[in-house]
């Protein structure tokens, strides 16, 4: 299940659990070869998470936390990890129910950020990574 810090887990909105069979299911719906995904399951803050992970990615999908802090920070690492010419996606940007998810893409854009800002369908944000 999704936690956020501000918000009791009773009232998440997406009330879905995530797996991995989902999300691979999912992805081979985009027609993405699954035996190249690096899954790996926790929390972007934790170190022994960050340093296993490794780099670089084509793809980064940020679904955090939610809260602006939480959010800014995920936006900084994936700086850090993101391939030339990667392509970010970040959830629920511009949903009034996680106000946090959109100031904290817009500061992190207007503070210099190499990230480019394509566009925004439904509640998602699409970015990329110079090449």
């Amino acid at each position: 299940m999704q936690l956020q810090p501000e918000r009791p887990r009773a009232t998440d909105p997406s009330g879905t659990p995530v797996t991995e069979a989902t999300v691979r299911a999912n992805l081979r719906l985009a027609a993405v070869d699954t035996q190249r995904v690096r899954i790996h399951r926790g929390f972007s803050t934790d170190p022994a998470l960050r340093a296993a992970v490794g780099a670089p990615f084509d793809l980064i999908v940020i679904d955090g936390d939610h809260s602006r802090d939480g959010v800014a920070a995920d936006l900084e690492w994936t700086e850090s990890i993101a391939a030339p010419g990667a392509v970010v996606v970040v959830d629920d940007y511009g949903d009034p129910g996680w106000p946090g998810v959109a100031q904290a893409l817009d500061e992190h854009l207007a503070h210099g950020s190499a990230m480019q800002f394509r566009g925004a369908v439904s509640t998602s944000a699409f970015l990329t990574m110079p090449r």
